[in-house]
């Protein structure tokens, strides 16, 4: 005879569709559940005496200790990003050795794991989460049900019961999405006003009021300012010019059409042009790393008191491997090298610091970062990798990822015009502590680059291949002055058919360079 174990859900779905499919495991062959997958270190059973809804349940056997083998999984579904989603499944967990929860791979972000498990009870639980809210740059997603040891009560195995999974859009509304904020320049001079972007949308309506907040010095009365004009997603404001050393701290606010707000964090930037400048990196060599560096570029002798890199994790955003520069100056020649170990000519200071992350690998974020700031304010940031794949905090646009053994650097030294992907090129030969050549004409050992050229302005309406002849240089990715990539372009023969405006064109391959595109109706 049955038993029949159920507790009331207390919270309604709605008409949310559930993305997932035998969510109640009603369906079996071959001793699992139908569309369901599991780790090495549990065992699914089917379960028809314990259950929650219908005939049947799983149970999860987890007999080792080692978690990260511990998964029930289901996926990959096509999702929206910036979108709220919603998780849940009924478990009964009445044995004091593990927990679950669940864990989602959104790709290729990478996974978050909310820090909500079950509990000990002997009545079914719901674990439920409304709040996830997939990354600006997801395509799809892998919900994971994972089962955890919990040490201190671990007597060789833990037992779950699991049914009616969900997984699929929050039918609650939500409030708006900030997905990213920028300012040019990133270290303005006096007087000079300052551009602010925000990148923001609404999952389930419209942004109906949109306000930015900033103060000079401090936010204890902060002066409001409304947009300038609004692209697609993408709202600019303009903060007027200040004085030489001030600092501008502001924030944004959006309000959607249902009356719920979302605030930026707070932002910053320093007034009084420091003419100080990330010039150089190498964060990748072939084999383990060593070798690396990182290059200033500034005035001779110039104090670098207050000054700090840092890199900014391209997975999560979180700050890693700071360099304290207090203490040093830059030298007569203008440049100052960090070298990750005394193999790198013509270095000033050692830190390991100075072996910042590869930009990434297949399967995970592609990009990371470095930053420069004075007394804490970002006056200078690279970013490398790809637009969209990873938490950009460097300037405008990306610079490509570069493979072993090749740097990004400035050419002329210090040019910098708050775009990294038109700021940074590529060397094969890597100049610690001397002046960047010309990529194109006389870098020694290096590729030499082959830009096309592009007579401008070009009518919409043309292919491709009247635009840029042969093959090598395809796919190209065409961005407009925002950085949003607006079409990837894979053969000649495509029909241009973008809106008149200015464009930049990545063209395949690290080697085969950049762009620059004027189109015309």
């Amino acid at each position: 005879m049955k038993m029949w174990i159920v507790v009331a859900c207390m919270i309604t779905l709605g008409v949310a569709q559930n993305m997932l499919q035998n969510p109640g495991f009603e369906s079996w062959s071959g001793g699992m559940p139908d569309y369901w997958f599991k780790d090495d270190s549990i065992a699914i059973f089917q379960e028809d005496v314990i259950i929650h809804g219908g005939n049947f349940s799983a149970k999860d056997s987890l007999f080792t200790q080692t978690q990260e083998e511990a998964d029930f999984w289901q996926g990959t579904y096509g999702i929206q990003p910036s979108t709220y989603y919603t998780c849940s499944f009924w478990i009964l967990d009445n044995d004091p050795a593990g927990r679950v929860r669940a864990g989602f791979w959104w790709f290729p972000s990478g996974s978050s794991w909310p820090n909500q498990y079950s509990v000990d009870s002997a009545s079914w639980q719901e674990w439920y989460v409304d709040t996830l809210l997939s990354p600006a740059n997801s395509e799809s997603v892998t919900v994971f049900l994972r089962a955890y040891d919990v040490s201190a009560n671990w007597d060789g195995d833990a037992i779950f019961y699991i049914d009616d999974v969900f997984f699929g859009p929050t039918t609650t509304p939500q409030p708006p999405v900030i997905n990213r904020v920028w300012h040019k320049p990133i270290n303005p001079a006096a007087g000079v006003s300052e551009n602010i972007y925000a990148k923001a949308t609404d999952s389930d309506g419209t942004i109906d009021a949109d306000t930015l907040y900033y103060g000079v010095n401090n936010l204890a009365t902060p002066i409001k300012l409304s947009h300038t004009s609004v692209s697609n997603d993408t709202f600019s404001y303009q903060i007027p010019g200040q004085a030489d050393g001030d600092t501008v701290f502001y924030f944004l606010q959006f309000v959607d059409n249902d009356a719920l707000e979302t605030f930026s964090d707070t932002h910053a930037y320093y007034v009084g042009e420091l003419d100080i400048y990330i010039n150089e990196i190498l964060y990748d060599t072939d084999g383990s790393d060593a070798g690396c560096f990182i290059e200033l570029y500034g005035l001779g002798d110039m104090s670098l008191s207050g000054f700090l890199l840092i890199g900014v994790n391209g997975y999560n955003g979180q700050e890693y491997q700071p360099i304290d520069l207090s203490g040093y100056t830059i030298p007569a020649d203008g440049f100052l090298v960090i070298a990750q170990d005394a193999t790198v000519p013509n270095y000033d200071l050692i830190s390991d610091s100075a072996d910042y992350q590869n930009g990434g690998s297949p399967g995970s974020p592609s990009g990371d970062n470095v930053e420069l700031r004075f007394n804490n304010i970002v006056i200078d940031a690279l970013g490398y990798g790809d637009l969209g794949s990873f938490v950009f905090a460097g300037e405008w646009i990306p610079a490509p990822d570069v493979g072993p053994d090749t740097s990004l650097g400035r050419y002329p030294d210090g040019n910098d015009t708050d775009n990294n992907y038109s700021d940074f090129l590529l060397y094969a030969a890597p100049t610690p502590g001397l002046p960047n050549p010309d990529i194109g004409i006389s870098e020694t050992n290096s590729i030499v680059t082959t830009v096309p050229m592009i007579i401008n302005p070009v009518v919409s309406g043309v292919q491709f291949t009247s635009i840029i002849e042969g093959t090598v240089f395809y796919p190209i990715t065409v961005y407009n002055v925002l950085g949003r990539v607006v079409v990837t372009i894979t053969k000649p023969t495509t029909t241009l058919d973008i809106p008149t405006g200015i464009y930049f064109l990545r063209l395949n391959s690290i080697e085969k360079g950049s762009a620059k595109l004027i189109v015309v109706r």
